[in-house]
């Protein structure tokens, strides 16, 4: 049988130049990684893991528990395995076991990953368990402004006419440090509006961060009246995978009524089709249910997808010990690790928000 070597990786400059041979998404990316841990906490980490010259990149990140253990999640997002195509379902299997076996030696617990609706949508092994969450929305920029305008619902494009014909125009810029301010003003009025859960109220200093160490995968969207901001979406790109992630988003309270965010949707898919991106995600609803926000989505959809994530224990005795003393011992959740459900329960994985 052949070996399959795995090894940690430091998240660094070498880490992003090893993956830019790949498929990767701005969710692997060092900066991304590093920002993440401002909302989760935790350190970044890479593991890697190579059988005959093909290699599985994992981006995680380590979250110690008790008596020098620890388990591993992957980044806010979508930071699921970078794979090499080459690699066939026996080999990932192959790889996988050993990996696990690898990470029980360091002191790992379980590990959960949120896997990419793209990149990773034909993700099957027979190592851990993978659940599957609900529909995610895609929109095809492979095809024509024509045909992409044409997909757009009716209602849509009649709320996008009327906001031109109300004087509403738009931007498009890097999203740098001096448009933190005003993005998160209409960011978290909008959270506010909704009721969003207490974990989507991103501080300030998240979005700092992000600017810089992202400069060049952040692009703003912005609509504007009479010169005010009354509405911004934030999306990441991946040149690589030419893909576009409708990250973040808001409206100003005062100006709902001119559905700005119909007109910014539809900027961003021009924007995506004219610059060779392919796909642009916008998500899906809340906890990847068929909710009023997917059913939004898919009034610019042509392509639809799965959201979902792969859980596997590493090791077991730990995992129930940490089972029983957490008291979820004879629960029925879906919440991935258990253990750490009352300390995530305000951001449970299982139930991301797109």
């Amino acid at each position: 049988m052949e070996t399959v070597e795995v090894c940690f990786r430091s998240i660094d400059e070498n880490w992003d130049k090893e993956i830019s041979n790949y498929g990767f998404d701005v969710y692997h990316l060092k900066g991304w990684l590093w920002s993440s841990i401002v909302i989760d906490s935790g350190k970044p980490r890479g593991v890697i893991a190579t059988l005959k010259n093909k290699k599985i990149f994992f981006p995680i990140i380590v979250r110690l528990l008790n008596d020098g253990y620890w388990d591993a999640t992957s980044p806010y997002g979508f930071g699921g395995p970078i794979v090499d195509q080459r690699l066939t379902n026996e080999e990932i299997d192959t790889i996988m076991y050993a990996t696990t076996q690898f990470l029980y030696q360091q002191g790992c617990v379980s590990w959960f990953m949120r896997l990419h609706p793209i990149l990773n949508h034909k993700w099957s092994v027979n190592v851990g368990s993978i659940a599957v969450h609900g529909p995610t929305l895609i929109s095809d920029l492979t095809k024509s402004k024509e045909e992409l305008w044409s997909e757009t619902r009716r209602q849509h494009r009649q709320a996008i006419q009327k906001a031109l014909k109300q004087g509403v125009t738009t931007k498009v810029e890097k999203m740098t440090s001096e448009k933190v301010s005003l993005f998160y003003k209409i960011y978290t009025e909008t959270m506010q509006a909704v009721g969003a859960n207490d974990y989507y109220y991103f501080n300030e200093d998240y979005f700092y961060t992000l600017c810089r160490n992202l400069p060049e995968q952040l692009v703003l969207f912005t609509a504007f009246l009479d010169k005010v901001a009354i509405s911004c979406a934030l999306c990441t790109i991946s040149n690589k995978s030419k893909i576009i992630q409708y990250y973040l988003g808001g409206t100003l309270n005062n100006y709902r009524y001119l559905q700005p965010s119909k007109l910014l949707t539809n900027v961003i898919i021009n924007w995506g089709q004219e610059s060779s991106f392919d796909y642009l995600h916008l998500g899906g609803g809340v906890g990847a249910t068929k909710d009023s926000l997917y059913n939004y989505k898919k009034g610019f959809s042509s392509k639809e997808t799965v959201f979902k994530t792969y859980r596997i224990i590493i090791n077991s005795e730990k995992y129930m010990a940490l089972k029983i003393e957490s008291g979820y011992v004879d629960s029925n959740s879906d919440f991935f690790p258990i253990y750490r459900f009352d300390a995530e329960r305000s951001k449970d994985q299982a139930k991301v928000k797109f």
